[in-house]
């Protein structure tokens, strides 16, 4: 690319420039002196600025992937193949996941066939899978005068995945149930499933289908068979994606904060030995990830990776599960909205034997916040609150991660 005067050289060509014209103007040894000396400095500042990028060699390094609101690096590897010294000058690329969507870095003077690795650490504000293509070497002349512009065509891939926060105290619907084996599995204990446990005498209210009539009659007493309930635990993760609820601030907006929660919960049961399950909509279409949790976090967390939001309202999501919900799970719901429809999708759930664990993230609480104010979830106020069992965690930007399922009620 062709020089181009900086803002300081666009002054001092107009200087030049009136310089040379009063010379012509009114010739004499002074002004001819100073115009021929203004006019040699800008001339040896194109010249300069011509082969100020000339004889560089750069090259990208393997990229890692990182994850949002933490930095990731991104090196580069920049080569003088000359046997002439080379001035500072400054590396910049477009990325879409920086604040501002480009970052300059320096480059610092080089000695002849001289090699240097940037590491360029640069904190990541958005998640995604990202094309890298262009870097360009910005350089001029010593005194600042013009700019010239090189571009290397470098392609790469970059993953900028959630955030991943560490949770604390994660209830789940065992009821302190389960009790483990020596090489840490969990062992069976009577309850609702579908493998044959035993047979105990009849108590009231079990239910008639249950009765082992041929024992019965031997023993003259009615005697009831007996189920192994499943060993593993059953955690169903639904996230709210409805566009319509999503706030305005790009960065800190609460459906990336309800993302970031979602990878937090899946990487957490990852850990357990448990089943897990997780629901939203995505481009239209309702996402599905079952299976064991700790097979499955890589399935969830590249998905919410691309999550992006959707027209389909979360009370629409959930009426659509309601039948497919396990009975006995935990059911971690992660929403944007409240509502009376949602309320009363929700009571539908005391059927079901579900323990319900309801975060909000309302997007009236989610204004644009500094980096040293982190988020937190607490009790909303009184007469804010839907009956006790349905009462939701706020998730806001004011407190600290760690008062996350803490049952004290907090300030708002």
């Amino acid at each position: 690319m062709f020089p181009r005067p900086t803002g300081g050289g666009m002054l001092f060509l107009a200087a030049a420039a009136a310089a040379l014209g009063t010379a012509l103007m009114n010739v004499g040894l002074v002004t001819a002196l100073i115009a021929s000396l203004l006019s040699a400095f800008a001339v040896s500042g194109l010249l300069l600025s011509l082969f100020a990028a000339a004889g560089f060699e750069i090259r990208r390094e393997a990229v890692r992937e990182g994850r949002c609101l933490e930095k990731i690096a991104l090196p580069l590897t920049v080569r003088n193949r000359t046997f002439l010294f080379r001035q500072p000058c400054v590396v910049s690329e477009r990325l879409q996941f920086v604040s501002g969507g480009r970052i300059d870095w320096e480059l610092p003077a080089l000695g002849p066939f001289e090699t240097v690795r940037l590491e360029r650490e640069i904190p990541a504000v958005k998640r995604g899978h990202f094309h890298l293509e262009k870097i360009q070497l910005i350089a001029g002349d010593p005194c600042g005068l013009f700019q010239i512009r090189k571009t290397f065509h470098l392609p790469g891939e970059t993953v900028i995945l959630p955030k991943i926060r560490p949770l604390g105290g994660l209830t789940s619907g065992s009821g302190g149930q389960i009790s483990f084996t020596g090489e840490g599995r969990p062992t069976g204990h009577a309850g609702p499933g579908s493998d044959f446990f035993g047979v105990r005498p009849y108590r009231p209210g079990d239910e008639m289908r249950f009765i082992h009539w041929r024992l019965s009659a031997s023993k003259q007493k009615l005697m009831v068979r007996e189920f192994e309930a499943s060993s593993m635990e059953r955690i169903v993760l639904i996230l709210d994606s409805n566009a319509e609820s999503v706030g305005r601030d790009p960065v800190e907006n609460n459906f990336e904060a309800l993302v970031s929660l979602a990878a937090s919960i899946a990487g957490h049961f990852a850990s357990q030995y448990c089943l897990l399950t997780f629901y939203t909509y995505f481009d239209g279409h309702l996402m599905r990830i079952s299976g064991d949790a700790a097979g499955i976090g890589l399935k969830i967390t590249e998905l919410l990776t691309e999550l992006r939001p959707s027209t389909v309202k979360v009370e629409t999501l959930l009426t659509d599960l309601i039948e497919t919900l396990p009975r006995g799970a935990t059911l971690y719901l992660l929403s944007m909205s409240v509502s009376p429809a949602l309320s009363a999708v929700l009571r539908i759930l005391e059927d079901q034997d579900i323990r319900l664990q309801w975060i909000c993230a309302a997007r009236e609480y989610f204004p644009f916040v500094s980096e040293d104010e982190p988020m937190k979830i607490v009790l909303p106020p009184p007469e804010k609150r839907f009956p006790h069992v349905f009462g939701p965690r706020l998730l806001t930007c004011q407190t600290r991660w760690e008062e996350l399922f803490r049952d004290e009620a907090s300030e708002i």
